[in-house]
Parts: structure tokens; C-alpha cells; sequence
């Protein structure tokens, strides 16, 4: 005959050890979805890359064009057919210049290779209109010599392509009657001293 073995009785689990075990296993199982859901959240984005822009406004009198960009990086070239001139643009990547030839596309032009957008056509939209409801600002003490400078200026710019005729100013912009009589006065010298002395 064979000894009889003797078996160990399995002591049943108590109620509060079976508790611990399914508080265990419960953690775990959070634990792994809020894991996966972090996984999820903190994968890798794709960033919209933001484009640079050029815009043509026609002045209100029709004499000039506002030549707008923003999104570009540094240094840019201004191209209108013809000639190329270096833009200014400011730390936020914007610019705004002034130009008389009206009937021409302009175009952005990167400078070094290696910067984006290498070239944009500036895209020509509505003209500035004055708003009829405004009062123009007093007159105040040196506007009209503030206004010469602009206009000698301007006009000086503007003999530099035409000569034909002189300068009129922009008066989309508000100003005193005293600055844009300064502003006339400034264009008419700037059209003599450049376009028949």
C-alpha cells in the first residue's frame, strides 16, 4: 500500500485580501488608460506655418500705390518689372512703402537662399477712400512745415519717375488745411529744383 499523502488545505481568501486584489488589478487598469490617453495627447503636433503676405492699395486720387507685407523674414527686395530696392522690414516682419508707379506688378523677392517664401506677387485690392464723415484736424503750430517736408519729399520721389506733371498729394490720410498746403508747396519746389533746373 501506498502512504497517503498528506495535502496541505488551501486556506480560502478572505474577503479583505480579495478586496486588495481587485484594488490592485482596478489601479492598474487606470493607470494604463490615463497612460495611453497621455500618449495620445502629448503626440506629436503639426504647427500651421504661417504665410507671408504683400498687398497693393491704390491711393484715393489714384496718384500712388501702398505697397504692404507682413510674415516676412529679413533681408527682402521690393521688384516691380523693372527695378529691384532693398524693403525695411521690422522686427514683427512688416513693411510699408509709398510708390508712383501705379500700373505695375509688384513682387517680393528673398534675398538669401535660404529663406522661405523666395518670392510673392502682391496681390492689388480696393483704394483707400477717405471717410466723408471725418472734420480735418485743426490747424496746429508746425503742421504746415511738417507738411512741406512730406510734399518736397514725395515730390522728389515722384520727379524721379515722371516729370511730366507735379505730385498730388494723398489726402485719404487726415491732415490740417495748413499741412497740406505746406505739402503742395513742397511738391511744387521739389518738381522745379529736380524737373527744370
Amino acid at each position: 500500500m501506498h502512504p497517503r499523502t498528506h495535502r496541505t488545505p488551501r486556506t480560502p481568501g478572505t474577503p479583505r485580501g480579495r478586496r486588495a486584489r481587485r484594488a490592485v488589478i482596478a489601479s492598474c487598469l487606470v493607470s494604463s488608460v490615463a497612460l495611453g490617453g497621455a500618449v495620445l495627447l502629448t503626440g506629436p503636433a503639426t504647427a500651421a506655418v504661417p504665410g507671408a503676405s504683400c498687398t497693393v492699395t491704390p491711393s484715393a486720387n489714384g496718384t500712388s500705390v501702398t505697397i504692404t507685407g507682413e510674415g516676412f523674414t529679413a533681408p527682402r527686395n521690393l521688384n516691380d518689372g523693372e527695378t529691384t530696392e532693398p524693403l525695411n522690414i521690422d522686427a514683427n516682419g512688416n513693411f510699408k512703402v509709398t510708390r508712383f508707379q501705379k500700373n505695375v506688378d509688384y513682387t517680393v523677392l528673398a534675398v538669401e537662399e535660404d529663406q522661405p517664401f523666395v518670392f510673392v506677387n502682391c496681390k492689388r485690392v480696393g483704394s483707400q477712400q477717405p471717410d466723408q464723415n471725418q472734420q480735418p484736424p485743426q490747424n496746429r503750430r508746425g503742421d504746415y512745415r511738417q507738411g512741406y517736408r512730406d510734399g518736397f519729399a514725395a515730390g522728389k520721389a515722384f520727379a524721379r519717375q515722371e516729370c511730366a506733371t507735379e505730385a498730388q498729394p494723398d489726402k485719404s490720410r487726415p491732415h490740417s488745411d495748413a499741412y497740406w498746403n505746406g505739402w503742395k508747396q513742397g511738391a511744387h519746389r521739389a518738381f522745379v529744383t529736380s524737373c527744370t533746373d
